[in-house]
């Protein structure tokens, strides 16, 4: 048998099927890496999937975490359309592109996705900091954004670290010998 490229949508649900049958991550990963080449990707496609006792322990969070995504999607959509409108009316249809990463994050977050979790903690944070740099423009609304930023950044970092614990950053993390970690 031959190897071939990783089709992610189908190595995704290979994966999943196999870790809601119980299989372990790593008979997994040697599994697929007799049939796809790129052993690293699929190690981080692995590390990147929850079990199912995960989903159903941390659902509650992770739907906060969506819900808070959708305020700041709906915040973006009505400042854009204030903005756009003072202008002209027919910039309005602009307001949706505001909230465009939002949504990717909303969708991947509703998804479970794993490596999705630290990036949208870090650039949170980002977000955090640049609305401090201009909280004196409307101190009211800047408390209220850097407090659902709080919010938002400390849920993904604690799901990711929780639902994901062997995947950090960047990647699957690694143990002394430079081993992936998938257990």
């Amino acid at each position: 048998m031959s190897k071939k490229s990783i089709n992610k949508k189908e190595v995704n649900k290979t994966i999943k099927d196999k870790v809601n049958q119980g299989v372990s991550r790593i008979e997994i990963l040697n599994e697929l890496s007799e049939k796809y080449f790129d052993k690293k990707t699929l190690s981080m496609l692995i590390a990147a999937t929850p079990d199912p006792t995960r989903i159903e322990k941390y659902k509650l969070l992770n739907n906060i975490l969506l819900g808070l995504i959708f305020i700041t999607i709906i915040s973006k959509i009505l400042l854009g359309f204030f903005i756009f409108s003072q202008i002209s009316t027919a910039l309005i249809p602009l307001a949706f592109l505001f909230p465009i990463l939002n949504f990717m994050f909303a969708f991947e977050v509703s998804k479970y996705k794993g490596y999705i979790y630290n990036i949208l903690g870090v650039i949170t944070v980002a977000g955090i900091f640049n609305v401090l740099g201009k909280i004196n423009e409307n101190i009211f609304f800047g408390v209220i954004d850097i407090m659902i930023g709080i919010l938002i950044a400390g849920l993904a970092f604690y799901l990711g670290n929780k639902m994901f614990p062997n995947y950090g950053l960047i990647g699957p993390k690694k143990d002394s010998k430079g081993e992936i970690i998938l257990e």
